[in-house]
């Protein structure tokens, strides 16, 4: 009999594992400032006892629960519990709601949910220069190479990218969220119409740029980080 209860505490236990191995965790992005919801897609929970809690650092705390009052402080206002889906709505965002959160509802045979909640930045308005490479009229007439470099505020899962028409030239990210991204870009065209585009996965941000409207003559070649006076700066999102 001993033998027979091993097997089937080793068998229980096993079945736990690979159930809680299985579990799928969702993934949600929100915006900073705006408004997300942990969408369950349940119905009929208003008389079971529901946790939420919240992980962000391996370190689980119970921010909300349906039939048990114990929101914690900071997120009073910010909270709305739905009775019958046990969904959890957030408002305000900030990065600092970036995390796991699981909710377990007590009954008989318990179920959980996961979700892994993305807060991102809207991502800026990226900025154009164009420095030419000749120094004279004469030659910017006639269709001299210019040097464009493209900049933004980087930020989660920005992206900075040219495009010529419909078609992608080249792109850049970092995963270093607080510095600048910078993409040059050599043209030759003095009649072409250049986009450049910054994105992340809840917003974009385009600027666009026609070589023989905007660009002027200049007289420096730096095209590093440092650009020299009388470059011209294009700032026109679309």
């Amino acid at each position: 009999m001993l033998a027979i209860d091993l097997i089937q505490l080793c068998i229980c236990f096993i079945l736990v594992v690979l159930g809680d191995a299985q579990t799928d965790v969702k993934t949600v992005r929100g915006i900073e400032g705006q408004t997300v919801t942990l969408n369950t897609g349940l119905t009929g929970l208003q008389k079971h006892m529901i946790y939420w809690t919240y992980d962000p650092a391996g370190s689980e705390t119970i921010i909300a629960t349906l039939n048990v009052r114990r929101n914690r402080p900071e997120y009073n206002e910010r909270l709305h519990l739905d009775a019958q889906s046990g969904s959890l709505t957030i408002k305000s965002l900030t990065t600092n709601d970036h995390g796991l959160y699981e909710m377990e509802v007590i009954r008989l045979q318990p179920l959980t949910q996961t979700f892994h909640l993305i807060i991102y930045a809207p991502v800026s308005v990226p900025n154009i220069r164009c420095i030419t490479q000749s120094r004279s009229v004469d030659r910017l007439l006639t269709k001299e190479s210019f040097s464009l470099v493209c900049s933004v505020k980087n930020g989660r899962d920005v992206i900075l990218s040219w495009y010529r028409g419909e078609d992608i030239i080249n792109q850049t990210s970092s995963r270093d969220p607080n510095i600048t991204l910078y993409l040059p870009l050599e043209v030759k065209e003095g009649n072409e119409t250049y986009r450049c585009v910054a994105n992340n996965p809840v917003s974009k941000q385009t600027t666009k740029l026609r070589i023989e409207d905007h660009c002027q003559q200049h007289t420096g070649t730096n095209l590093g980080t440092h650009f020299q006076p009388g470059s011209c700066m294009v700032h026109q999102p679309i």
